[in-house]
């Protein structure tokens, strides 16, 4: 199925479930917390336009971190009822004592979400996961990219950047290049300087994607780490057309992306059935369409570019995000001492 008559069927199914997704006449609005840019639109174009609801929801637009202090600012009186999260900031999140449990009675559809995309038990649930690989130029490259060894290869020097560690996923790299040396994220020496070798030798780290993005279309670099998600709308620009994504031979990272309800929030029975409304079949059939990632819900249309870029659940790595959140600064401060000696 190609991705306009994907969109199409999950559109045209969302229609016909309208009625079971009313908020009808609430107290409040239903105020929602997730990304910004092309995430943020794609997210509001399926999940919001769609919902019965709408003309009542209310959109927040920042990253995790910002989300999550914002969360803390306001622990007494929440001021939005659904969030999204990454997996790197999930302990934090859920140590926090700041989310509800989900609950199957009133969101039906958790049902339909694989247990195995679940770590975060009742605390959360993915709408849908990428996998953090490489983006490359086809083009301009001696030959394809197919380990995360090659982003360390000798006729890609000086072309090669990565982000930097402001950048959460930046941990999925340094775990990828530890583990070529045996190694890993709770043992990332060969990580650490691998990543020292790729900002000494090319124009340096990236803090933002949209900074990868222009090196990439201006031929700056040829390759960078990065999500899958965002590689494949990338891959749309006709500006870009050598550009590939592939999940290295090693194996890709899984990224969920996570959503949330914030306990004691203004409207807890919206929060449900907006969750609901978000995992049932005809909004994630249409998901990949615009977000260009793999829904969750396990009966979902998964376009065929969608699927090559991220494999299931089962056969992408995982890392240790509970470690990493409990020595983050310890992490960060040996970063500083071999990435920026």
């Amino acid at each position: 199925m190609d991705r306009r008559a994907a969109l199409m069927l999950g559109l045209g199914g969302m229609g016909a479930c309208l009625a079971s997704a009313a908020i009808g006449a609430e107290a409040a609005p239903l105020r929602v917390y997730w990304s910004t840019g092309q995430l943020g639109r794609s997210l509001k174009a399926t999940f919001v336009d769609s919902f019965s609801g709408a003309g009542r929801v209310d959109i927040l637009e920042g990253g995790d971190n910002p989300r999550f202090t914002q969360m803390q600012a306001s622990r007494a009186t929440p001021n939005f009822d659904v969030g999204t999260f990454t997996d790197i900031i999930m302990p934090l999140v859920v140590r926090s004592g700041l989310i509800a449990e989900l609950d199957g009675r009133a969101i039906p559809n958790l049902a339909a979400v694989d247990p195995g995309l679940r770590p975060w038990g009742a605390h959360a649930v993915p709408y849908a996961y990428g996998s953090w690989g490489i983006v490359y130029n086809a083009a301009r490259v001696a030959k394809p990219l197919t380990s995360w060894s090659d982003l360390l290869r000798s006729d890609l020097k000086g072309r090669v950047t990565a982000p930097n560690i402001t950048y959460n996923s930046a941990i999925y790299t340094i775990d990828a290049l530890a583990r070529l040396k045996g190694g890993g994220l709770t043992d990332p020496e060969a990580g650490l300087e691998g990543m020292r070798q790729v900002r000494l030798s090319g124009p340096g780290l990236w803090e933002q994607e949209s900074i990868a993005v222009g090196w990439l279309k201006t031929g700056e670099v040829l390759a960078t780490p990065i999500y899958s998600g965002n590689a494949l709308a990338l891959l749309d620009d006709p500006d870009v057309k050598d550009l590939r994504f592939v999940v290295p031979d090693e194996g890709g990272y899984i990224v969920p992306n996570n959503l949330v309800k914030l306990a004691r929030c203004p409207n807890p029975d919206g929060a449900d059935r907006f969750i609901d409304h978000m995992l049932g079949e005809p909004a994630q059939s249409a998901w990949p369409s615009l977000g260009r990632s793999r829904p969750a819900n396990a009966r979902a249309v998964v376009l065929a570019d969608v699927a090559a870029a991220t494999p299931p659940a089962g056969e992408l790595r995982r890392v240790d995000v509970a470690w990493f959140a409990q020595n983050r600064t310890t992490f960060v401060q040996r970063w500083n001492a071999v990435v920026n000696r």
